[in-house]
């Protein structure tokens, strides 16, 4: 009995053992082990990210970046010709076919202009580029350029809120506050106000990674400052969840990850 009692403990070991260990494709990281740290290594990108807090002065310096819409691939343009009836009519027709379609290139096509680059452009200055060209036929074309469907530009409100979404940035500059009222709020029962993450990554620059206590009156108002940028994630973290380095490791490369909400959303 005693040699069987010696067995069975030491396969009882063994298995215990065997349980810890790393299963296959997991991997640990070392390289950021303390609890609640201000940064975050990425693996994926070799590189340590900062996260900062968003203040009043953030807020701030963030607000004044605040600025006009700026036209992308997808977006559909309204542009309406007044005074000319006859060539281009304003009434009895279909909106739809007065919205011109900013093609993968960038472009639109409208009579007697040709093709016009309209990508990165404001309202304002595809509206000045249309008069001059108009002016080549026409006396003093009254024109008027208007941004019907906002495509191009989006966010992504994910993590632990109520209606996690994609939502379409307009010319209306959308605030994290703003954003958050869009998907009803942070879920009360299982979301952590105190850990809302708003992630940026602006082409040709390093990673940003802003960090929001709206359990925090302060804070709270600063976020109504705080505007949100093409492609931000906003990821709100769950209670009890102190390791927020295993979690953002999931959204890098930023290319891969928006491709995958894309679809997930689209389906």
């Amino acid at each position: 009995m005693t040699k069987m009692t010696k067995i069975s403990f030491t396969l009882f070991l063994l298995f215990f053992l065997g349980s810890c260990s790393l299963s296959p494709g997991m991997h640990m990281s070392t390289k950021s082990m303390g609890q609640d740290s201000d940064y975050v290594y990425i693996e994926s990108i070799d590189r340590k990210i900062v996260i900062e807090d968003i203040s009043e002065n953030m807020g701030k310096k963030n607000s004044i970046l605040e600025k006009n819409y700026r036209i992308g691939k997808g977006d559909q343009i309204a542009i309406t010709i007044w005074g000319m009836p006859e060539i281009f009519p304003v009434v009895n027709i279909n909106q739809d076919l007065n919205l011109r379609r900013v093609d993968s290139n960038g472009d639109i096509f409208f009579p007697y202009a040709g093709v016009v680059n309209a990508e990165n452009k404001t309202q304002d200055e595809l509206r000045k580029i249309l008069y001059t060209k108009l002016s080549v036929f026409f006396n003093e074309p009254q024109v008027d350029v208007s941004i019907a469907r906002f495509n191009s530009q989006k966010i992504y409100m994910l993590g632990e809120v109520i209606s996690p979404m994609k939502l379409n940035i307009t010319d209306i500059n959308l605030s994290l506050s703003d954003a958050l009222g869009e998907v009803r709020g942070i879920n009360p029962n299982t979301g952590d106000g105190s850990n809302v993450f708003i992630i940026r990554n602006r082409a040709g620059e390093d990673p940003r990674i802003f960090r929001a206590n709206l359990n925090s009156p302060k804070s709270f108002i600063d976020s109504n400052n705080f505007y949100l940028e093409d492609n931000d994630i906003v990821f709100v973290n769950s209670k009890g969840t102190t390791r927020w380095n295993r979690v953002i490791s999931q959204f890098f490369p930023f290319s891969s990850f928006l491709n995958s909400i894309d679809r997930l959303i689209d389906n």
